[in-house]
């Protein structure tokens, strides 16, 4: 893991930066949660082992007409409760989000979720997603499950106008109170890490606000690491993470500790808390056909979202230039679409259900 803050970039702000936070801690990961996944053998004999450089998404996308937003740095970012989320909300990052979508299908082996729920003869019942973004997870699960109810909710109105029936979208800071009238059968949260301020919080908000035998499935992602120390600190990909962390942390909106997930579950009051680890390598290193491919779509996702993911935090309180931001970006896609490099980030999900 990284242990310090980057170096600035060329084009960094000789500003003088508040005090940064501590550098990103050991999470509790062990050497038994450890990948050990096989490096696949590649012909390196004309010096190149990088990807391509395009990594455009070609998924469509399915943002509003809702045009009321913060502008800055070519980015668009939600107004309402300004500067709570860092991360854009523009066509570009909802086509990101989009494609992210399918790579999380790919991880569940072509399921939405890992929680009886999501089983195709599920009735659903109510369901909330928290965080639902451009809406893609929810209008999946409504088509699957039309008996069921979905209400998704998210900081941004970037959700399309013609939705199924069954699904709701609704503007609104899920960490303040929740007002709603009826509990849920399921709750669905997934990558919403550096989102959220109080994991604790939220998830016994979530055992208060479901049905008794009701679900909560908590999908994400955590810090790239790698086994055979090909991913070092001084690494410009490595930097960015640590830039990342350090603006998230100074904001009060860490980037979760994926392994905490269950144990904060079961504090909640939520009994045999089941628990599954994946991993998105950093691209096609693996020699495992489907890690393979989840590399590929996740070198398209972190490569096409990596600048909207810092630009925020780096230049708001970081003192940062949008230009240092730039290069520093373009040095960590370089390390992201290197095969020597065999980096991957540790996926949690972890699902219960809340007692009868």
């Amino acid at each position: 893991m990284v242990d310090k803050s980057p170096s600035p970039a060329p084009g960094a702000s000789k500003t003088a930066s508040p005090a940064s936070p501590p550098p990103i801690p050991e999470t509790t990961q062990t050497q038994q949660d450890a990948a050990n996944i096989q490096v696949d053998d590649f012909d390196d004999s004309d010096g190149d082992s990088a990807l391509g450089t395009d990594a455009e998404s070609s998924t469509a996308s399915i943002s509003s007409s809702i045009l009321n937003y913060r502008r800055e740095n070519g980015r668009t970012y939600h107004s309402f409760r300004d500067g709570k989320y860092y991360f854009p909300n523009d066509d570009k990052e909802n086509d990101r989000l989009d494609f992210q979508h399918h790579q999380w299908f790919l991880t569940l082996n072509g399921r939405l979720g890992l929680a009886p729920p999501t089983d195709p003869d599920s009735k659903g019942g109510r369901v909330l997603d928290v965080g639902t973004g451009t809406g893609i997870w929810a209008i999946d699960y409504g088509d699957e499950h039309p008996d069921a109810h979905i209400i998704g909710i998210d900081l941004s109105p970037i959700q399309p106008s013609f939705t199924p029936p069954n699904v709701h979208f609704q503007i609104d800071d899920i960490e303040d109170e929740w007002t709603f009238t009826q509990p849920f059968d399921y709750i669905h949260i997934r990558a919403m890490s550096g989102a959220i301020s109080n994991w604790p919080a939220l998830i016994s908000k979530c055992y208060e606000n479901l049905k008794p035998g009701g679900w909560i499935e908590i999908q994400e992602p955590g810090m790239p690491v790698s086994d055979d120390g090909t991913y070092t600190k001084d690494s410009a990909f490595a930097q960015a993470s640590q830039l990342l962390y350090d603006g998230l942390a100074q904001a009060g909106n860490k980037l979760v500790d994926v392994f905490a997930l269950k144990g904060w579950l079961e504090e909640a009051g939520f009994p045999s808390v089941q628990e599954k680890k994946e991993y998105w390598p950093s691209n096609p290193w693996p020699k495992d056909k489907r890690l393979k491919e989840i590399g590929m779509w996740h070198y398209t996702n972190m490569s096409s979202g990596i600048e909207g993911f810092l630009m925020a935090i780096a230049t708001r309180g970081l003192g940062w230039s949008s230009e240092g931001v730039t290069v520093l970006c373009a040095q960590a896609k370089a390390d992201l679409a290197d095969r020597r490099i065999h980096a991957y980030w540790p996926v949690v999900i972890a699902y219960a259900q809340k007692p009868e």
